[in-house]
């Protein structure tokens, strides 16, 4: 949350003239429910079964980029998936993303937080290794725009950067 996975994925999508998907809004289309009323219909798990079914399969057509929540990594099978493509772990301290984070009601893990800087960290020190483990790069979006953080990418993906 606030790694600017939506922005940079979409332009990244534009550039590379693939699809872009962000999972949240993929899901909230599919379902016609916004993503927090899905953790409070029917809870937390139950949302990730179907983010689980609907990445999975989602994933298995080519010419794609995805923002995924950052809760995809809890679940195993998300996590192989992760590793068949090429996979950016936007990485920002727990004080840059709360600084970023302005609409929580977006966000069903922070709505009910006093302190969104120590939900934020309680979130981290849980999925840390996940996403370190489930992407090829990591890049650190602490000091960078969401435009510096594109040009990174399409570094790493050896795209020239004069096409964007």
């Amino acid at each position: 949350m606030g790694s600017w996975k939506s922005t940079v994925g979409c332009k990244l999508a534009e550039t590379l003239d693939m699809e872009y998907v962000d999972m949240d809004d993929a899901i909230e289309e599919v379902t016609e429910m916004k993503i927090s009323d899905i953790f409070s219909e029917f809870g937390e798990d139950r949302f990730r079964e179907m983010e689980t079914a609907f990445f999975i399969e989602k994933a298995k057509q080519v010419g794609q980029v995805f923002s995924t929540g950052g809760g995809i990594v809890l679940n195993p099978e998300n996590r192989k998936v992760l590793k068949y493509g090429t996979t950016f772990f936007l990485n920002a301290s727990t004080n840059t993303l709360a600084n970023r984070i302005h609409n929580t009601t977006k966000r069903p893990l922070l709505t009910d937080s006093e302190n969104l800087e120590t939900c934020l960290e309680k979130i981290w020190n849980e999925r840390k290794s996940l996403y370190i483990s489930s992407s090829q790069h990591t890049i650190d979006t602490n000091n960078l725009t969401p435009a510096q953080v594109l040009d990174e990418i399409l570094n790493l993906l050896k795209v020239p950067l004069a096409n964007h």
